[in-house]
């Protein structure tokens, strides 16, 4: 009876962990592989055994990630939470020792899912084409309200496949709102659209204009982070993935807004495996959130049609004619060209301009007086008249301009094409505040550079943001530009740019009479 015993209590020892003992140290899965996709688990190309996927069974949870020409890479998770059907055979001999299968808690005595593995694909942004506008993020900001930071937690990944339609994401136990005004995800999404071709990295500026060029805002105002833990303890590693609420907005090349819209995007589901470094895990899956977010936005017909949008253009193209009288008197020497060359003042800052004709015709630059409303023209007179806008060509950063007043002293617009290279040249304006108004700076034509659709003049004259829009003349008072900085802010120091003055006139429709 003894030997009985003995034999039954060796059993019930030997049969306590037959999970842990014979099942086997990976799993198979088939993945339902598309044709072109690249499966990689934990970063790793894996092994394959009769089709299947072999999945290590050692309680840490597996990064699952597709790759797919044209497609967005795609990011699953996978735990062990199924308990072995070997468990069973620790409980023989029946009703000896029945603590034993309590104990059968190995990394093997758990599998993962039986069931085939299968992923949906989302198309990544198309790649641009010859006609579309580039457009680059301008900024990614933050603001998020106390009831619009949210989180989701599963304690086990069994619970969360039980229960992941029937739990609702919390509000955030923050006292106060959070705001950033940008964020480093500008550079992310540029690096996105930049292997799309929608940002020009030739480091090239003269192509840029209002019929090139678009910027995209993004603001962050809904945040939920789902978080899901591999089991009770942080030792077995988890996932998270992230849902974010973002309002896009497209604004043109002076940074107006002309479309908005919102998009609600999930990202993939990315493995912890140590918590220690679960910030670096956060940034990746921001990352892929923000990317879906932006994908999104590209789907639109609306963001198509502002990509290929050339109703300016071919209106500018129409304009009609308008003719002025031309003076009998004009500036003569640069002396006289102070007195007719003044500051513009608008709710956005002030620029310059010059008068072209005696009853008050002004042209200065588009960007100076975009806002297109409470524009004051400061004579050098220091006398202040409402200055009303004409005509504007926002292809070309150009506007003319009226105030009501007689007597002025215009200025000659010079007519030659072939402005000598290395020729003496003066910027008149107001460069860097408005008691600097009507300040004169010398320097050379530096170079005639031509672009798709004009000619622009490079000089090395002194010019800030200020002088937009005033006269670029010679020794003789003559203008023969338009100074045009906007350039200047893509980072081009030391030369300034100006729009030649034959082809201002040409480009808004103006004669001289």
């Amino acid at each position: 009876m003894k030997k009985v015993l003995l034999l039954l209590v060796a059993s019930s020892l030997l049969f306590s962990n037959c999970a842990t003992i014979l099942n086997g140290k990976y799993q198979k899965i088939p993945i339902n592989k598309q044709n072109g996709d690249e499966i990689l688990i934990d970063g790793e190309k894996p092994e394959m055994k009769k089709g299947a996927y072999l999945f290590e069974r050692d309680l840490k949870p597996k990064q699952i990630t597709i790759k797919s020409e044209g497609y967005k890479d795609e990011h699953l998770v996978i735990m062990q939470y199924k308990k072995s059907p070997l468990h069973i055979i620790s409980w023989v001999p029946f009703g000896i020792l029945l603590y034993p299968p309590l104990y059968d808690k190995g990394v093997k005595s758990w599998n993962y899912t039986n069931e085939v593995i299968n992923y949906e694909k989302t198309p990544a942004i198309t790649e641009k084409t010859d006609e579309a506008k580039e457009i680059m993020v301008n900024k990614v900001s933050v603001k998020l309200e106390k009831n619009s930071v949210k989180n989701r937690y599963f304690p086990t990944y069994k619970n969360y496949i039980r229960k992941d339609d029937k739990i609702s994401a919390k509000a955030s136990d923050i006292e106060e709102e959070i705001e950033l005004e940008n964020t480093v995800f500008s550079s992310v999404l540029n690096d996105l659209l930049k292997e799309k071709g929608y940002i020009d990295t030739t480091g090239n500026v003269l192509t840029r204009s209002y019929s090139n060029n678009l910027l995209l805002n993004a603001k962050i105002k809904d945040y939920t982070i789902h978080h899901i833990a591999n089991r009770y303890y942080t030792k077995y590693g988890g996932m998270i993935y992230i849902d974010l609420e973002i309002d896009w907005e497209i604004l043109d090349f002076y940074k107006k807004p002309i479309y908005t819209q919102t998009t609600k995007s999930s990202s993939g589901q990315f493995a912890i495996t140590d918590y220690e470094k679960k910030e670096r895990i956060l940034r990746s899956t921001m990352r892929d959130v923000m990317e879906a977010g932006l994908i999104e936005f590209f789907k639109s017909d609306k963001v198509n049609f502002y990509l290929n949008d050339t109703t300016e253009r071919e209106k500018e193209n129409s304009f009609d004619e308008i003719i002025i009288a031309r003076s009998s008197e004009n500036v003569s020497d640069l002396s006289e060209s102070i007195k007719s060359t003044l500051t513009i003042k608008s709710k956005d800052g002030f620029g310059s301009g010059f008068i072209i004709s005696s009853d008050g015709y002004i042209i200065t630059n588009y960007h100076v007086v975009s806002d297109e409303g409470g524009l004051t023209a400061v004579l050098n007179d220091q006398s202040e008249h409402e200055a009303k806008i004409v005509r504007v060509s926002k292809v070309h950063d150009l506007a003319l301009l009226k105030i009501d007043a007689s007597g002025l002293l215009p200025f000659y617009i010079s007519n030659v094409e072939d402005i000598p290279v290395a020729s003496e040249v003066y910027a008149v304006g107001t460069p860097t505040a408005e008691d600097l108004s009507q300040t004169i700076s010398r320097g050379i034509v530096s170079g005639i550079r031509s672009t798709d659709n004009s000619t622009l003049i490079q000089t090395d004259a002194s010019i800030n943001s200020g002088n937009s829009g005033g006269p670029l003349v010679n020794k003789k008072g003559e203008v023969i530009g338009i100074v045009s900085s906007k350039l200047k802010g893509f980072g081009v120091e030391g030369v300034a740019f100006g729009i030649p003055a034959f082809d201002a006139l040409h480009k808004l429709k103006v004669t001289l009479e």
